[in-house]
């Protein structure tokens, strides 16, 4: 007689694809959906905890300010095979829209401020834009500790549409066979909580890290978004 208890890890359904991850590295966003742990250092983990204070305030200004506004949506696409929950949805004269917000420290936000939008937070966004039926969205960024604030708004880039689902199918497809990809070395592998899966040591990283410290994801990425940075939210 069979004994009832948790579902193996090879009957259990596949994690669904978080959208948090569509601009991440291909190795860094299978690892995720297979489950594999992460070394997050104290200074990280007090960055995150900020992080999070600042979010939930930033979302009550949101319930206060706006009549119609919900927050925590939930997103779940079948046919991406993505799941996840939005910062916040606001009902506006054109349709409805979609915040993203994300917290960066001063050296980050000062990059940002310049150079545009990371990509992570871009696709982020694009990816909601691609399964939800929303008119236009905002990038919404703000230093840590509070301070200064940038906003990046957004219309459906289909370019960006087709390179997410290219990426998502692939990291799906990894999953299903539950290997890793080649390793997509830049320079953010020096701030990755998940080093350690790809090198043996810092030294090793580093030096890789000096041979190609710009990210060349496969496909290659689309044209840098043209965005014009704003203080206001919609």
């Amino acid at each position: 007689m069979p004994v009832e208890g948790r579902k193996s890890q090879k009957t259990r359904k596949p994690r669904r694809f978080p959208p948090s991850l569509a601009g991440s590295c291909l190795r860094y966003a299978v690892m995720d959906v297979l489950g594999f742990g992460r070394l997050i250092e104290p200074d990280s983990l007090s960055a995150m905890q900020a992080g999070s204070a600042q979010h939930k305030r930033f979302q009550n200004q949101l319930l206060n300010e706006y009549a119609m506004a919900a927050v925590e949506v939930p997103l779940k696409d079948e046919a991406w095979g993505v799941s996840g929950r939005m910062d916040a949805v606001l009902e506006t004269e054109r349709g409805p829209w979609v915040l993203e917000y994300k917290t960066v420290a001063p050296e980050k936000f000062h990059t940002i401020q310049t150079g545009g939008p990371l990509i992570n937070h871009w696709a982020q966004l694009q990816l909601y834009l691609a399964v939800g039926d929303f008119v236009g969205g905002s990038l919404v960024v703000d230093s840590r500790p509070e301070g200064q604030r940038v906003v990046f708004h957004a219309d459906p880039d289909m370019d960006w549409h087709a390179w997410i689902r290219a990426r998502v199918a692939r990291v799906q497809s990894y999953q299903a066979t539950r290997k890793l990809p080649e390793r997509e070395i830049s320079l953010a592998c020096q701030a990755c909580d998940r080093w350690q899966r790809c090198f043996r040591t810092a030294e090793e990283r580093d030096a890789a890290v000096a041979l190609h410290p710009e990210w060349e994801p496969d496909p290659a990425l689309p044209a840098k978004p043209r965005v014009v940075a704003s203080r206001d939210i919609v």
